[in-house]
């Protein structure tokens, strides 16, 4: 038996006066009988089975509240009913029946303001109470099953209002009988409602019209509704052709012309006619080919029915047919698609993706390409509609995405009006099976800002992983880690890496703890852009970038020694007072090409390599954590560009731009092109159209692990030229005094020898101008010849300089093995002091005064365009 809290607020006179005195105990002991059996207390439950006003409702509920039958009210829920058997409640049957009801009047007529008084509740009936005054209550009866509390059994929305009031899960009497009429009356409510189903769309008759649809539109095929829309397309075609003849008839101004135009149209027009007839009659084989296969079985079995069981068979075998054919037509969203698809293409619209197009539309481009296409087995696909474009979550049936990345351009075929290199594909981290693919539309990229306004040193190293460079599709932000932390950029040319490259450069520029080296033998530091003015040096000769990068390496190697008396720990620990040092290098395959032409060594008296990249090689090792670290940009990362500076490959934060498949495989490995790392099917920059410039995929540790495009924030040159004068004008910064103590090379001369090139146009002072000034002088000696022999200009720097030019410097058995060891010498030293400039005097045809046949020299006109001469002069 339950336990249950005997009349907790019986003895409540303010509760009892509230209820009011109009109380039937009769009714209230059927309603409490009513909420026990059903465990339901609901009010519009008393008062459409009671029959009772609202009001009363009310007042009864607050009752068997006192008498501890429900709990309190609960808003619009119906109330806790605390009694789950019948027969524990005797106690209330006592308190309304006891005394012969006494204590229940005296209850409803207790004064509210009368201390409580707690009525007499006998535990026996006298003997002789008259049985006929009052039924004795039914609670002794056995209740079979288990009982359910509310919170364990909540009973459905009833919107017919004919629920039965007894718990089917109570199996008493009563609960079989109501429930065996609910039953009943929902049987025959069913019946109505089939039947008016009829008349909608779920009818048998309209089934049956979809699937016979269905069947017709599988006969015609997709090769018939086009052949027919081609058709109408043609006939209007050559409607608007008489139209324009017309015109061009009546005309009166430039009617050749019109007339010659009309002629045109007619022409093609008659032969777009032509090839649709032709393409209507090869649909029609096949769709006389599907419709024997889709109706001969029919038509057979009703003519097999009607020679075995005359009329009636016939009649049983339609009927089959129509239940067969309402099957193929029961589910009406699946036939409305297939409708809307048929009727799209029964309409002559264009079959290509838009992002205008709805993605119901475009889920049913997309599943057909990869099912029948690419012969995949798909477990699940979503399609997500962007402002950019689509983007489609793919879910594989245990097979991987490798056939999609492998099958890209298959896919980009069968989505015509989808630019050519534009789908991307995602390999999840998630799962395996588990891919995103992305097809942009015509400006997939409008959610990427221009590059952000960042004032002079407001940036710190600490905060450089959250300056924006760039963003994908969908507005989020790239931010590269640069603190501690080596970059390689590849891109091939045009490919936007000088934007991804001044982007970065932007925010290093701004920062108030870093010292910026920028180094350019291929572009004279053109890829800097305006941001070269806030830069400390920009070194674009291989004798500047060697002094640059020895006083990098004095620093980065040097400064361990430091951590322990500055209190560092185990790294460079960069601010305001302590900066770190970036290295910039743009053309890094212009500078391993420069690095290994080397320079003439006037000592050795032989070339001598500058060692460029093995000193950036160096520093990437041993000066990261002295916060000395470098970013290079190149057009590729194969043999045949970088020699066997396979280290740059290795550096941890890899940006990839439009490269080749083999730069790709070089940085990635070859399984990543399986998971989406595409950046070779990126398109450059051709002409005025951007294509896929300046989009890179990113790899930097976990928060850049996954193949997303970003492209990078753009500013005009103008508006970065602006920003490096103004961060010039803000002050640069300067190395700390403990740093600059480790290397014989000074910041400040570095500085100073880059201004200085930078004033003179980039070109080297010292002995390259010399030596060539020293040729120029020879040539005015003999009187600016359009040309001299190597062996010729040697003879007269030696008059000047016998010291180095002198036939007797040069070994050799006779004076022709002299003169060929100094013509030797003297072209190997033009060559090693103009490389620097990125410049050369190759030799040419001329012909000497007097002569009228050329030989081949060295040209005074290329001398002149060398010293920066007017070469018209000559």
């Amino acid at each position: 038996m339950t336990e249950i809290d005997t009349n907790p607020k019986v003895d409540d006179p303010k509760l009892w006066a509230n209820i009011g005195q109009a109380m039937d105990r009769k009714v209230l002991w059927e309603a409490a009988e009513l909420i026990v059996s059903t465990q339901f207390g609901s009010r519009s439950m008393l008062q459409r089975k009671l029959r009772i006003g609202w009001e009363l409702t009310g007042r009864m509920m607050d009752a068997m509240e006192a008498l501890g039958v429900v709990g309190p009210e609960q808003g619009s829920e119906a109330r806790e009913v605390k009694i789950k058997l019948v027969e524990d409640l005797e106690p209330v049957f006592e308190t309304l029946y006891g005394d012969g009801g006494t204590a229940f009047t005296a209850l409803l007529h207790t004064d509210p303001e009368a201390p409580a008084a707690i009525p007499a509740q006998p535990t026996d009936l006298p003997d002789d109470e008259d049985e006929d005054e009052e039924p004795a209550p039914e609670h002794s009866r056995p209740v079979e099953g288990t009982v359910y509390t509310p919170e364990e059994w909540k009973l459905r929305e009833d919107p017919e209002g004919d629920r039965p009031w007894i718990n089917p899960q109570l199996r008493t009497k009563e609960g079989r009988k109501a429930r065996y009429a609910y039953l009943r009356r929902q049987a025959r409510r069913r019946v109505r409602k089939a039947a008016a189903r009829q008349l909608t769309t779920h009818g048998i008759i309209p089934r049956a019209l979809r699937g016979e649809r269905r069947m017709r539109s599988w006969v015609i095929g997709m090769e018939g509704y086009k052949a027919a829309a081609d058709e109408r397309l043609a006939l209007a075609a050559v409607e608007t052709a008489k139209r324009s003849a017309r015109r061009a008839q009546l005309a009166l101004l430039k009617r050749e012309q019109k007339q010659a135009q009309a002629a045109k149209l007619q022409l093609e027009a008659g032969k777009q006619l032509a090839v649709a007839q032709s393409a209507r009659k090869s649909a029609k084989r096949a769709v006389a080919f599907r419709a024997g296969v889709t109706y001969g079985p029919l038509v057979l079995a009703d003519a097999a029915a009607y020679g075995f069981a005359d009329v009636w068979g016939f009649f049983g075998t339609l009927v089959l047919n129509l239940a067969g054919i309402s099957m193929l037509g029961r589910d009406v969203e699946v036939s409305e698609e297939e409708l809307e698809r048929l009727e799209r293409i029964e309409a002559g619209a264009p079959q290509q993706v838009s992002v205008g197009m709805t993605p119901r539309m475009f889920e049913q481009m997309m599943r057909q390409a990869l099912t029948e296409d690419l012969k995949l087995t798909l477990s699940a696909l979503r399609v997500d509609p962007h402002a950019w474009g689509f983007e489609i979550h793919v879910w594989l049936e245990r097979m991987t995405p490798e056939k999609i990345s492998n099958g890209l351009d298959t896919l980009e075929a069968c989505l015509p009006g989808v630019r050519t290199g534009s789908v991307l594909m995602q390999q999840s981290a998630e799962s395996r099976n588990y891919c995103v693919i992305r097809v942009p539309g015509s400006n997939p990229w409008q959610a990427v800002p221009e590059l952000p306004v960042r004032e002079a040193k407001s940036v710190s190293t600490a905060d450089l992983h959250k300056e924006q460079i760039g963003g994908d599709m969908a507005g989020r932000h790239l931010a590269l880690p640069m603190c501690r932390t080596n970059v390689n950029i590849v891109g091939k040319s045009r490919s936007g890496k000088s934007t991804i490259l001044r982007a970065i450069l932007d925010v290093l520029t701004a920062t108030e703890d870093q010292i910026i080296i920028g180094i350019d033998l291929g572009g004279a530091g053109s890829g800097f852009g305006g941001l070269r003015h806030a830069m400390h040096v920009v070194a674009t000769t291989p004798a500047e970038a060697k002094a640059a990068l020895q006083w990098v390496l004095d620093i980065g190697k040097g400064r361990p020694a430091l951590f322990d008396r500055l209190d560092m720990g185990e790294n460079w620990v960069t601010d305001r007072e302590r900066p770190g040092i970036k290295v910039i290098v743009d053309e890094f395959p212009a500078l391993v090409r420069e690095s290994r032409k080397g320079y003439y060594d006037e000592n050795l008296k032989r070339q001598v390599s500058w060692d460029l990249d093995g000193m950036l090689a160096e520093i990437s090792i041993t000066c990261a954590k002295s916060d000395a670290t470098e970013i290079i940009a190149g057009q590729g990362v194969t043999k045949e560009k970088i020699k066997d500076n396979t280290w740059v490959v290795e550096l941890p934060v890899q940006v990839l731009a439009a490269c080749d498949k083999d730069d790709v495989i070089q940085i990635l490995g070859d399984g990543m092109l399986a998971q989406g790392w595409r950046a070779d099917r990126l398109t450059p920059a051709m002409g005025d159209q951007l294509n896929d410039a300046s989009v890179v995929y990113v790899m930097a540790g976990t928060a850049y692990c996954e193949p997303i495009p970003y492209r990078g924030c753009y500013a005009a040159p103008d508006e970065l030229l602006r920003r490096g004068r103004a961060r010039a004008e803000a002050g640069l910064v300067d190395i700390d005094p403990e740093s600059a103590k480790l290397s014989r090379i000074s910041l400040r001369s570095l500085m100073e020898t880059s201004a200085r090139n930078y004033a003179a146009g980039g070109q080297e002072q010292g002995a390259v101008p010399q030596l060539m000034a020293s040729i120029r002088e020879v040539f005015r000696a003999a009187g600016d010849p359009s040309g001299l022999q190597l062996e010729e200009i040697a003879a007269g720097l030696a008059q000047d300089d016998a010291d180095r030019w002198d036939l007797a410097a040069f070994g050799g058995e006779d004076t022709a093995d002299q003169e060929a060891a100094r013509a030797v010498a003297l072209k190997a030293a033009i060559k090693a002091v103009l490389a620097p400039g990125g410049k050369s005097w190759m030799t040419d045809s001329y012909r000497r005064p007097g002569e009228k046949s050329t030989v081949k020299g060295y040209c005074l006109r290329h001398l002149k365009k060398i010293t920066g001469e007017d070469a018209s002069a000559s």
